[in-house]
């Protein structure tokens, strides 16, 4: 029988920005990984649900496996403008149900993206490099010039990630078997949070 215990929870994106201005914004995806070897179940809270629509708030995902999740904004007045609402994701066991971990996504309606700008309290300016001349004007030159130097994940992101699939295909220190080498659950439960972020740096060079 598993141990309870809390495991992350990883989403994507971390937070929604809905634009007044932008009809194409009112509809968004959040996008929900399980790197684990065990089925989870998962529901979906809000703290103002009658300002939005989520398909589907509740339902299961596969091991090794992901869904995505419809988000519609259902209020896009400039009264609810700059308020900010969170969404959290709980995530339970398969058969018990019992909540296993939680992961909050915050969301806000702004009258235009090309205006909104978060908290200068989150960020810090980065030194300029002497390093390098390139005076990049917009997001997306950016962007093309990172995409251009990335073209997929690194030998390292790889190889701890067939490391972590050969410690969790290894028999627990709980499991009957011939085999006298058996990993204790707590480390397997290590090797699927770091399999989990590779598997998400993974997906993102796709």
């Amino acid at each position: 029988m598993m141990t309870e215990c809390k495991v992350p929870v990883f989403v994507s994106p971390q937070s929604l920005t809905f634009s007044l201005e932008d009809k194409s914004s009112h509809r968004q995806i959040i996008t929900l990984f399980n790197p684990y070897d065990f089925p989870v179940r998962f529901k979906v809270f809000c703290t103002c649900t009658k300002k939005y629509t989520v398909v589907e708030p509740e339902g299961s995902i596969s091991a090794s496996s992901r869904v995505d999740i419809v988000v519609r904004h259902n209020a896009p007045a400039p009264a609810f403008c700059d308020i900010r609402d969170k969404f959290r994701i709980q995530m339970q066991y398969y058969t018990t149900k019992k909540v296993i971990g939680h992961k909050d996504v915050e969301t806000i309606l702004v009258r235009s993206s090309d205006n909104f700008e978060l908290p200068a309290e989150n960020f810090k300016q980065l030194l300029r490099s002497d390093i390098s001349n390139d005076n990049y004007d917009n997001e997306s030159e950016i962007r093309q010039h990172f995409n251009t130097n990335t073209t997929g994940p690194n030998f390292t992101t790889l190889l701890m990630a067939g490391v972590c699939i050969c410690g969790l295909l290894l028999p627990s220190s709980e499991d009957s078997d011939i085999l006298n080498f058996r990993i204790s659950f707590h480390l397997k439960l290590a090797l699927a949070f770091v399999l989990g972020m590779t598997t998400i740096t993974i997906l993102q060079h796709q």
